[in-house]
């Protein structure tokens, strides 16, 4: 039986159609004794290189984001700071107004008082902070040179052994 102009199909015995599959371009032959054997996985030192490659971009883009958060939380942290401390200061000028009316108004004494003990109390403030700054200073500058004293006393004062004593042979 022909389908219009084409050749009849030949049905196989079990009535399963086959399909012939198309032969591979490979050479199969075994190689020769002069041609050594390479091994299949050619591809696979390229793939792990690949692999290690990949690796390592991706925990440089890890570390890239960390810094990034860092950063923001380093630049959120300086201006909550900046914040504190402008408010800070608008408190302390707003005790300095409020002290000035007490003594001006409650206490009743005149403005130039008031300023003159607001002077007083930060000359003696400022000397205050001179002295215990250079304390602690010079107290750390004692320590170290004790230290190093010490350390030269008592290098001199160790006694020298010779391995080469004339009375040990």
């Amino acid at each position: 039986m022909s389908l219009g102009g084409f050749p009849p199909l030949a049905v196989p015995e079990n009535n399963m159609t086959t399909v012939a599959a198309p032969s591979p371009a490979v050479d199969v032959t075994p190689p020769t004794e002069t041609e050594p054997l390479r091994p299949k996985g050619r591809g696979g030192f390229r793939r792990l290189i690949r692999s290690l490659v990949r690796v390592g971009d991706l925990q440089l883009k890890i570390w890239l984001t960390h810094a990034k958060l860092t950063l923001q939380r380093m630049m959120i942290y300086a201006a909550l700071f900046g914040a504190a401390a402008v408010l800070g200061l608008l408190a302390i000028i707003f005790l300095y107004i409020g002290v000035f009316k007490v003594l001006t108004d409650v206490i009743g004494l005149r403005p130039v008082w008031a300023y003159l003990i607001y002077g007083g109390f930060h000359i003696a403030l400022a000397i205050g902070l001179v002295v215990v700054g250079t304390s602690i200073l010079n107290k750390k500058d004692d320590d170290d040179d004790k230290h190093n004293k010490h350390d030269k006393h008592k290098h001199q004062h160790e006694p020298h052994h010779h391995s080469h004593d004339s009375a040990n042979h």
